[in-house]
């Protein structure tokens, strides 16, 4: 269960209200036993709650429950006579409105700080997922920048695949900086590759066997490689997914001479 989504719900505040079925309170006593960000989250909810009262709570002043009685209906008689036959009924039954009416007073309190704390909830969760959003694009616009400033670099030297039989139109473009140590593939156009296929980079220097370098599967776009030392040629061919440690050269796509 997500932890975050489950007290973003409400269901917290309903507890603490007291406004849950037998078996939805017991749900929530279990979870706040297992997950101690539960329990810290009813305990605020219960202390905010708490400070809510104390700050908009009514204290009535002496004369309020005279005055409220003044104004009431005047009884019959006989319901007078009967009253008068039944010890403190006069007075007990002042209490119960009073508690009745402060009852509904407090309950209104309680009813609006939930409907504020859920809509600030609401507020600052949408708040949090634009900031996350807008923090996400950043960061794509800063690693875009940096990596075009590398590849204007005065010492990059730029170097076109030359394709095999089998791939006339594939268009690559390698980056090379040997004062940097730097490599990069712009790819123009790749062949068409399954779910279950991967391009990878290789390292072939003369005398050594091919050394295989970086998996990848992107398009149309610009990735960072391995710079080898002492290669003479890049090459690009088709593998399995997860590369392999030896290249298919049947499916050799072009090879990119640096030396």
């Amino acid at each position: 269960m997500d932890i975050k989504s489950y007290i973003s719900s409400g269901i917290l505040e309903l507890y603490v209200l007291g406004q849950l079925s037998p078996e939805e309170m017991r749900e929530v006593e279990v979870m706040q036993e297992k997950h101690i960000e539960i329990k810290r989250e009813i305990y605020e909810i219960s202390l905010g709650l708490e400070k809510y009262g104390q700050l908009t709570g009514i204290k009535a002043p002496e004369s309020v429950g005279t005055k409220l009685f003044d104004n009431l209906p005047k009884r019959s008689p006989m319901v007078q006579s009967a009253s008068k036959d039944i010890p403190g009924s006069n007075s007990g039954l002042r209490w119960n409105l009073l508690t009745s009416l402060f009852a509904l007073i407090g309950i209104l309190g309680f009813t609006l700080y939930y409907l504020q704390l859920s809509e600030n909830k609401a507020t600052s969760q949408q708040y949090e997922s634009q900031i996350r959003v807008c923090d996400s694009i950043t960061n794509q616009q800063e690693q875009q920048f940096a990596l075009l400033n590398q590849i204007n670099d005065p010492n990059n030297k730029i170097i076109d695949m030359t394709p095999t039989a089998g791939y006339a139109g594939i268009s690559v473009y390698l980056h090379h900086n040997t004062v940097s140590k730097k490599n990069f593939l712009q790819l123009v156009n790749l062949p068409e590759i399954t779910s279950d296929q991967a391009f990878q980079l290789w390292s072939l220097k003369d005398g050594a066997d091919p050394m295989p370098l970086n998996v990848f599967a992107d398009k149309n776009t610009i990735i960072p490689v391995d710079f080898i030392d002492q290669t003479a040629t890049y090459a690009i061919t088709i593998e399995p997914k997860g590369g392999s440690q030896s290249p298919s050269l049947d499916k050799l796509i072009g090879t990119m001479g640096v030396i």
